[in-house]
């Protein structure tokens, strides 16, 4: 039977094979504490500074680094997302790519090098703890010394996930949620519960900050974000 993670991965190559899902701005929070927090570490980098969004969707999240005149690379899951992103967006075809870094066994400074940057929002949260360690590995080894993450979970305040929260977790560290929001898609998802459990996920990094922030739209939902350096 394939683990959450290869279901995961499959469902989200469906979706934007057969919807128009995708990043279309900027995560709104990813802004905040780029400006507030990443943008300081990186002070000291040559430029251009050159960043990795993995799980890139349509390339929002790219395309304000681009803005910012850094150096720009993604990876997603999703063949037809990374085709958007050099269609639409016009980046660079050898600087994207449709790949699975796990299934694939890719490593990703074999693919493009390394990094000063590795932005992961939005996405982690669909790895089991085996699979989520090992993508964690991959990414401290294509990043330079000094280098800085950005990701982001979502905890058990959010209203996706919030009814599901007595059913724990399986042998994976995730729980599945029954197809629902713009996806409809059955999931499962690693729910992070407070900022403690967030900082020991990254523990091989340098915490420069862990945040929380709650987004109040069509209703409340809590996500922590994390900030660190690689530090050998």
């Amino acid at each position: 039977m394939e683990n959450g993670t290869r279901q995961n991965a499959k469902a989200w190559t469906e979706v934007y094979k057969t919807t128009s899902f995708g990043n279309n701005y900027p995560t709104d929070c990813l802004v905040s504490l780029y400006h507030h927090f990443i943008k300081q570490e990186l002070a000291q980098k040559k430029h251009p500074v050159k960043v990795l969004d993995f799980g890139c969707s349509h390339g929002a999240n790219a395309k304000f680094f681009l803005d910012q005149g850094f150096d720009v690379y993604g990876i997603d899951i999703s063949k037809d997302a990374v085709d958007y992103c050099i269609r639409q967006q016009r980046f660079d075809k050898h600087r994207f790519a449709a790949c699975d870094l796990l299934g694939d066994h890719v490593s990703i400074q074999e693919l493009f090098g390394t990094f000063d940057l590795v932005i992961a929002s939005e996405c982690l949260y669909y790895f089991s703890q085996s699979d989520f360690d090992a993508l964690l590995q991959n990414f401290y080894e294509c990043m330079n010394e000094h280098a800085v993450i950005y990701a982001n979970m979502h905890t058990w305040n959010h209203p996706l996930y919030k009814n599901y929260r007595d059913m724990g977790r399986n042998a994976e560290g995730l729980t599945q949620i029954p197809a629902s929001g713009k996806a409809d898609l059955p999931l499962h998802v690693r729910i992070v519960e407070n900022k403690q459990e967030m900082r020991q996920l990254f523990r091989r990094f340098q915490e420069t900050a862990t945040v929380r922030s709650v987004l109040e739209l069509e209703s409340e939902m809590e996500t922590l974000h994390y900030i660190g350096k690689k530090i050998r």
